[in-house]
């Protein structure tokens, strides 16, 4: 109650200083001026107020933090949402899909069966999840997807590795496991329900075996997830590992560089306590395993499709009676003749790959039967996947008018597969954009960039706020103030890239209120300030007005870091992340112009202080901002690559022709393999981006 109150009355007097701001500015010259006096002591009363108010707040009971039963309750929910979107786009929810067998790899990648299997009362074997029973050697022969779950959950020793060869399914098993974890968890009595761990599914670019523990990359790719979001982000996920909450499904061994791969498959064997799923291809496992292995893992690897699974599957995906073009195709792969193209639908990729090139009717599908053209498996694979770009931007019944030519659309993809793999990832996060670009190169264009922006807006300015002639010589003052601060600002958030990530806004919230700031950020702003008012109204004017603009950024400062909460149940995706970040700026810029005119507006009056400082919030707000840098840089990858301008745009119509997959906020290759042939091939401007 006595929390209520406090707000309540914190409330009210913002809403009077509000009104008291407007109604000064509208009052006469003289009037203003003694109005202003009187403000002075009105403001300080309200800086007391609000110290005084926000020790009291923190000192009553906080507002609850989630504990681990509910944090663990929130992370299933989003991941449930993220990965049944990711099967319904992969197609792996339809009536007939592809079947999905494995059998215990006869390669040397694992122990024997008997080291995955035994249980050992050292407190490092998994007990059965509820409603399961353990599993035995026999069970780990052979099996299909639905099996695999039972492996999974049954496992004493709770690690376990799918391997394949390229476009085998592995990414499918995973997310079909993912989900039947999902699905099982609801359906265990809430009693139970924390004895059963939350899947999640990452990749393993980025991580250094060699210098960075296993618990403390996860804890980094954790808080990525927007549930665990936010300042007490690393605790809550430290607690969901430490608590045998969460269950790890790591995909791209095969990925990583090769040096690092023995590494990793050794640290995950002497750090992971926590049931693990491995995904990787099996010439790379049979490689790194030649170093080290990953101990007590059981190696399941997915068998080839046989030439009847293929031609089932057709059918089923076909009008029926089969148009005369598929019929001989169909014929080859009943009967498992020796021909390239039957040899080359033994995975679902280029199956599906097939069928979506070629369509019902099948026209010209029957060139695949040329072994002159095809003579062996390897053409007739490289012939679909650069179909599979073709197809996408043809016209189809019900999508709309392609932007993008074939042509267009081919090279920007190949851009954008060369980007991803100089940056040694598949995952194209828009805000990774500037760290292609040399960093040099990066602050020097953003700050002109900047410079310009502030010059027009300065300008702007300069008319509102005088004559013609005076007013245009005092915006190229205030212009040229405002592009030299904000490019020198832009230029030291983009030379921080590496490390940031894009931010979102939320409700405001006062558990995580901050008064303290960034000291010399905000000196950075309100010295260069002060001296510019000092011109004007001298020394003690000049001080007044820059510890102002520095208490100014702090209270923004505070004032954001509580709005940076966000809603646990939705997944973000990339639009909306960029969105968001654009959107938390210009807050940010719109608080400091509401505190900048109120402080600052004493000693220039406040109609002259709140055009300058409304431009000045909107443009440090702007720059400051993820998606300005990403845009900025988008410019020159643009111009040096030859790729569409709006590569936003491109990459969501990508996203909708199939072409692409989101996971979170961000891109990927709906197929590793189409990823690689198109990192492959040649496409002017690439090399150079």
């Amino acid at each position: 109650m006595r929390r209520r109150l406090l707000v309540l009355a914190w409330v009210l007097v913002a809403v009077g200083l509000g009104w008291w701001v407007l109604r000064v500015t509208a009052l006469a010259g003289d009037e203003r001026a003694n109005a202003s006096g009187y403000g002075q002591f009105v403001l300080a009363a309200v800086g007391l107020l609000i110290v005084v108010g926000d020790g009291v707040l923190k000192s009553l009971s906080p507002a609850a933090e989630p504990g681990v039963d509910e944090s663990a309750e929130q992370l299933a929910s989003a991941m449930r949402v993220q990965w049944q979107q990711a099967a319904a786009e992969r197609g792996l929810l339809q009536s007939s899909p592809l079947p999905i067998r494995w059998r215990r790899s006869r390669q040397p990648v694992a122990g024997p069966p008997s080291a995955a299997t035994a249980r050992h009362s050292a407190g490092t074997s998994f007990a059965p999840l509820p409603g399961l029973g353990q599993v035995t050697a026999p069970r780990l022969r052979s099996g299909t997807h639905r099996a695999l779950h039972g492996v999974y959950g049954g496992l004493p020793s709770g690690r376990l590795i799918i391997t394949g060869g390229p476009g085998s399914g592995k990414s499918s098993a995973a997310v079909l496991l993912l989900l039947e974890a999902l699905h099982h968890r609801d359906q265990t009595p809430v009693e139970e329900r924390a004895q059963v761990p939350v899947p999640v599914l990452f990749t393993l670019h980025g991580w250094d075996p060699e210098t960075t523990p296993v618990r403390d990359w996860l804890i980094t790719k954790l808080v990525e997830l927007p549930t665990l979001a936010g300042r007490d982000g690393p605790r809550r996920a430290a607690e969901l590992l430490a608590s045998g909450r969460v269950a790890v499904l790591l995909d791209g061994l095969d990925e990583i560089p090769r040096e690092r791969r023995a590494a990793a498959l050794r640290a995950l064997g002497t750090q992971a306590t926590f049931r693990l799923v491995l995904l990787t291809r099996t010439a790379e496992l049979v490689d790194a395993a030649g170093e080290d292995i990953l101990t007590g893992a059981v190696a399941l690897e997915l068998a080839p499709l046989t030439s009847r699974d293929a031609a089932r599957y057709l059918r089923h995906n076909l009008p029926d009676p089969v148009p005369e073009p598929w019929r001989a195709v169909l014929e080859a792969l009943d009967r498992g003749t020796d021909a390239p193209v039957v040899h080359a639908l033994d995975n679902p990729l280029l199956v599906t790959l097939l069928r979506a090139a070629y369509g019902p009717s099948g026209d010209s599908v029957g060139e695949l039967l040329d072994e002159d053209r095809f003579p062996t498996r390897v053409e007739v694979t490289d012939h679909l996947l650069d179909l599979a770009v073709t197809t996408a931007y043809s016209p189809r019944p019900g999508m709309p008018a392609a932007r993008y030519d074939v042509d267009t659309a081919r090279h920007t993809l190949t851009v954008v597969a060369r980007m991803l793999q100089a940056l040694g990832t598949r995952d194209f996060a828009w805000w990774d954009l500037p760290r292609l670009i040399p960093r040099t190169r990066r602050v020097l264009f953003s700050g002109a960039a900047n410079g310009v922006v502030g010059g027009l807006v300065g300008v702007l300015v300069g008319g509102l706020i005088g004559p013609f002639t005076s007013g245009l010589a005092q915006g190229v003052l205030v212009g040229a103030f405002s592009g030299m601060v904000a490019g020198t600002l832009g230029g030291t958030f983009y030379a921080r890239l590496d490390r940031d990530w894009p931010v979102r806004i939320g409700t405001f919230t006062w558990a995580h209120a901050r008064w303290a700031w960034n000291l010399r950020g905000s000196l950075f702003v309100g010295a260069p300030l002060g001296a510019l008012a000092g011109l004007r109204l001298g020394v003690p004017g000049g001080v007044l007005i820059g510890l102002g603009a520095t208490l100014v950024l702090g209270v923004a400062t505070g004032v954001m870091r509580a709005m940076r909460s966000v809603d646990p149940s939705k997944a973000a995706r990339p639009q909306d992340t960029w969105r968001g970040d654009l959107l938390h700026w210009l807050v940010q810029g719109l608080v400091i112009t509401v505190v900048a005119t109120a402080g600052i507006g004493i000693g220039l009056g406040f109609a002259n202080a709140a055009i300058p400082m409304a431009a000045m919030g909107t443009l440090l707000g702007l720059t400051a901002s993820r998606a300005w840098v990403t845009g900025v840089c988008q410019v020159l990858v643009a111009a040096w690559a030859g790729v569409p301008w709006r590569l936003g745009r491109f990459l969501e119509d990508a996203h909708r022709r199939g072409v692409l997959r989101v996971v979170g906020p961000v891109y990927q290759f709906r197929h590793a393999t189409l990823h690689d042939r198109l990192a492959g091939t040649t496409a002017d401007g690439a090399e150079e981006t």
